[in-house]
């Protein structure tokens, strides 16, 4: 997916979007479809129900790492920014976080790369390209990011803004198209083209996207639905923070609960005390939460084995041990 200035066009697979298309559809947004396996930066714009299903997550933990070569140095604040918007939809179990830097590129490693870099696909009147990794099923297994490092980027809101196309950006990276909808106000974020920083906030139109991607794949349903069950995790007298693990499938999940809302950074170490991922770095509400680990860092898959797991606030922390499970 290539998003562009207002003079570009732009292309899907063997077709041009419709550019001035008016529609008063409900449900506007579009879902990317594309079947092949491997690395694409193109796909058909289809609705929801499409009977042939569209490219989606099968985890809800989605880190990216941020590249700070060229112009990306400064910019993980608005990075962050715009990742915490798609976390924080309602009915949806995605959680984009951004869990650290790399060196890596646009390439497929392993690792959901964020980057600025000359060419990779993206020139002239284009101001970022997102390729998706896709397996059988239409299943993205990695993503990245390449911002047009031609173009002037700033974080002040002005043109162009990072935060704004970032967030763009990053709901390509969760299988989700260009909305049919045009000269509406506020517009959806996936507008097909840049429209200032009135992109850096999702709209009705940007959420529908995301829940229908729950809806049609659920991630971390099972999970969910069983922390009624669970004993509270604040039952010590006093506690503002709590943290737990359990193994899971392909992974493990990490539950925490805090008495008031606060930042918090939940990172993962190896028993020799390395920095293994952050897994959440920013504000959370109340309450208890669930994030699943599938073993991924920063130097790709993880084996299984044995990890710990720290949760700080400014003024508390809480441990687990976690068992990273095959």
């Amino acid at each position: 997916m290539k998003f562009r200035n207002r003079a570009g066009a732009i292309l899907a697979v063997a077709t041009l979007l419709a550019i001035g298309l008016v529609t008063t559809e409900a449900l506007a947004f579009r879902m990317i479809q594309n079947t092949g396996v491997g690395r694409f930066s193109a796909g058909a714009a289809v609705p929801c129900n499409s009977a042939g299903g569209f490219t989606h997550w099968t985890t809800a933990n989605i880190p990216f790492r941020h590249n700070t070569a060229n112009q990306g140095s400064g910019k993980g604040t608005a990075l962050a920014a715009a990742a915490s918007s798609w976390t924080g939809v309602s009915g949806a179990n995605h959680n984009v976080t951004i869990a650290g830097t790399t060196t890596t590129g646009f390439s497929t490693n392993g690792i959901n790369t964020l980057l600025w870099a000359n060419g990779n696909g993206c020139t002239g009147s284009c101001l970022a390209i997102t390729a998706l990794v896709l397996a059988s099923g239409q299943r993205i297994t990695e993503t990245d990011v390449s911002f047009n490092n031609a173009v002037t980027w700033t974080t002040n809101g002005n043109n162009y803004d990072t935060q704004a196309v970032a967030t763009h950006e990053l709901g390509h990276c969760l299988g989700i198209h260009h909305t049919n909808l045009t000269g509406t106000s506020p517009r959806p974020t996936m507008y097909a083209y840049y429209f200032g920083s009135g992109g850096r906030s999702l709209e009705s139109d940007d959420r529908s996207a995301l829940q229908c991607a729950q809806n049609r794949y659920p991630i971390s349903a099972a999970l969910m639905a069983s922390r009624s069950a669970e004993a509270p995790l604040l039952g010590a007298e006093g506690a503002t923070v709590a943290l737990s693990a359990r193994p899971r499938v392909g992974g493990a999940v990490l539950r925490f609960a805090l008495a008031e809302g606060a930042d918090i950074q939940l990172q993962v170490y190896d028993v020799a005390g390395r920095l293994i991922t952050t897994l959440v770095n920013g504000y959370r509400p109340a309450g208890e939460h669930e994030v699943a680990w599938d073993g991924s860092s920063s130097t790709g898959p993880m084996p299984s084995g044995v990890y710990f797991a720290r949760m700080r606030t400014q003024a508390q922390e809480a441990r687990a041990t976690v068992i990273l499970a095959e």
